[in-house]
């Protein structure tokens, strides 16, 4: 089925604009929710158009995708991008009330570290950084007073949940993706304690008082990215501080890879699609 994309401003920041890339689902297709894409890129590259395949097929199967930019470094440091993540998450519940009458089936997504961002926004829900929140809401920017960016699940695909284990990782590869996932992080991050401060195992262990959303992780089997141990770590944390954790596997599969076609494109896509249907209705 055929499927249209428009992008829009959503949020504006010091009187700089930012952009959401709306996805449609086909014309007379019921619209189950609306699912926030957050993008990748080591918290500093790429934008709102990263996710394109794994978003048309959302659209196709029923979802109105919203693809945000944010605030990134090395312009911009923590906690910025997941500060703007929450007003986007916010802007999806206003725009569900409006395409659906319901601004509870509301998911986040993100690849790569734009699943660590989804997370670590979910888990902050109301964060903001001292300066207006503008959204733009039927034709107008409007200036808000609170931020809810509490979303029903989140699905971090391949997502580097540790910043500062990730980090470490990176500086003992001695490879071109090392030293860029070594500069991108301390780039964003500046600091290690700020990297520590967002790591979501600890966040859940020691600040989460609201509800856990539910949490679909894909893994990458052969991810050169991410070691295993960390989503290892935070699945046992998650399910131990009460939350619900889904850990999906894919052998073989290299990071990133739902981004294109490959052999397990088709399945991954199936899977997130079933996951997120029944996160909806639960």
């Amino acid at each position: 089925m055929t499927v249209d994309h428009v992008d829009v401003p959503y949020l504006r920041r010091a009187g700089k604009e930012l952009l959401a890339r709306v996805w449609n689902p086909p014309g007379g297709t019921p619209v189950r929710g609306v699912v926030l894409d957050v993008h990748g890129g080591a918290w500093c590259d790429l934008d709102r158009r990263a996710g394109s395949h794994y978003d048309a097929a959302l659209a196709s199967a029923g979802f109105s995708v919203v693809a945000v930019d944010f605030r990134c470094g090395p312009e911009h440091q923590h906690p910025d991008a997941s500060t703007d993540v929450c007003a986007a998450a916010h802007w999806a519940r206003l725009r569900a009330e409006r395409l659906i009458g319901d601004g509870r089936p509301v998911i986040s997504i993100g690849s790569s570290s734009g699943g660590h961002l989804a997370l670590l926004a979910a888990l902050r829900p109301h964060s903001t950084d001292g300066q207006a929140t503008e959204l733009y809401l039927d034709g107008k920017w409007e200036e808000q007073e609170s931020i809810d960016g509490r979303v029903t699940g989140v699905a971090a695909l391949w997502a580097p949940v540790d910043p500062a284990a990730r980090y470490r990782y990176a500086r003992s590869l001695n490879t071109d993706l090392g030293k860029r996932l070594t500069d991108n992080t301390e780039a964003y991050f500046g600091s290690e304690k700020s990297m520590t401060d967002a790591c979501i195992s600890r966040i859940v262990t020691e600040e989460t008082t609201t509800q856990l959303p539910n949490v679909w992780f894909a893994r990458a089997g052969k991810d050169e990215n991410v070691p295993p141990e960390m989503v290892d770590e935070l699945a046992r944390t998650y399910r131990h501080g009460g939350g619900r954790f889904t850990l999906q596997h894919y052998p073989g599969a290299a990071h990133g890879f739902g981004h294109f076609e490959t052999k397990q494109t088709a399945h991954f896509l199936d899977d997130l699609t079933c996951w997120l249907n029944e996160a909806i209705e639960s």
